[in-house]
């Protein structure tokens, strides 16, 4: 079979897979065709008494509810952010962790009006927060303000500070996870195939000997396919919580963010396997080069629009999480162009 005809037979395999994945799924929202959610705003000072759907307001009425102390404050953001600045006697529930805040959730009255913001209108994690609040927790009264903690504080309105990580933070597992293992699994992996470079092709370097029998494609394209199989696997589970990913990096429209999630993630299961045992090497070695290409240049983006892909929202030099958000997606475009190296290696002795 000619490599395009693998490509081909790969990307149909994948999209099968994808559209089977859509068929098991339970989730009735989770269609096809990916629309934006829409929120309905409310117009006035008054909150209905019976709600359908999460509503959007405005700054001057969450200002007004603030205070008169009608509703309760939930800032959806990291807790680093939260500590650094936030809305007056808001309390902290990052949507990524929320679990980590079960016990604060289950103190709250599920009848009293929350208004739950993050980082502006381009945040999703004030939306997502309040969907699972209301749909999951069946809370009766949940708010959005999307105008978030920027427009709040730039309006120079009520604001409380947590450098010290008291009162309503919990600091966030940073646990051993899927990141981690793809991170040193890379690294460790790159520096082996380095130094059996090294022997192999200095021979002044003869100490390094003891690695020069290592077959260096093989070790490459095993790497490759562990990695996509890890990777592949929650987004398989969750096609929801990669199709949101998706749409964080602002590059895509949102009509094909769903197919997106449900094609890509099989995609790599796919080829993960393929490149473990050695099936389709020139189609799947070529498309995992597509891939890694794409995805160093969908991290350069953000990186440089300075997007902070877990929410989708835009951060600026003041917020104290963009180090960190820099840092992070730095390293993994180094990691991809390891990952990607290996790839050519594997492509470059398969056609040997």
């Amino acid at each position: 079979m000619t490599q395009t005809k693998q490509i081909i037979f790969i990307i149909i395999l994948s999209t099968i897979a994808g559209l089977l994945r859509l068929f098991w799924l339970d989730d009735p929202n989770f269609t096809l065709i990916k629309t934006d959610r829409k929120v309905e705003t409310i117009n006035t000072f008054s909150v209905p008494e019976l709600m359908t759907s999460p509503m959007a307001i405005n700054v001057e009425f969450a200002e007004h509810l603030f205070n008169t102390k009608l509703a309760t404050f939930i800032d959806a953001r990291d807790p680093e952010d939260y500590n650094v600045g936030h809305i007056k006697d808001a309390i902290n529930i990052p949507y990524d962790y929320y679990e980590d805040y079960q016990d604060g959730i289950d103190a709250l009255d599920d009848a009293s009006t929350y208004v739950i913001y993050c980082s502006g209108e381009e945040c999703s994690l004030s939306m997502d927060l309040a969907d699972y609040f209301f749909n999951e927790l069946l809370f009766e009264k949940i708010l959005i303000y999307e105008g978030g903690w920027p427009e709040w504080r730039d309006l120079n309105l009520p604001t409380s500070k947590n450098n010290d990580n008291q009162a309503h933070t919990t600091e966030k597992n940073k646990g051993f996870g899927v990141e981690q293992l793809i991170s040193w699994l890379t690294l460790i992996s790159s520096i082996f195939i380095l130094i059996n470079l090294l022997a192999n092709n200095n021979p002044n370097l003869k100490f390094l000997s003891i690695t020069s029998n290592l077959n260096v494609s093989i070790l490459a394209r095993l790497v490759l396919g562990v990695v996509f199989i890890i990777a592949s696997y929650h987004k398989i589970l969750d096609p929801i919580s990669f199709s949101d990913n998706i749409h964080n990096f602002h590059i895509t429209p949102i009509s094909i963010e769903n197919l997106a999630a449900l094609i890509i993630s099989w995609l790599e299961l796919i080829l993960g396997v393929f490149l473990i045992l050695g099936l389709f090497l020139d189609g799947a070695l070529s498309i995992t080069i597509a891939l890694y290409v794409f995805f160093i240049f969908i991290l350069s983006q953000a990186l440089f629009r300075g997007i902070d892909v877990h929410c989708g929202c835009f951060k600026t030099d003041e917020d104290v999480s963009s180090i960190d958000l820099k840092i992070g997606l730095i390293r993994r475009i180094i990691e991809d162009f390891f990952l990607l190296g290996m790839a050519f290696i594997c492509k470059y002795k398969t056609k040997k």
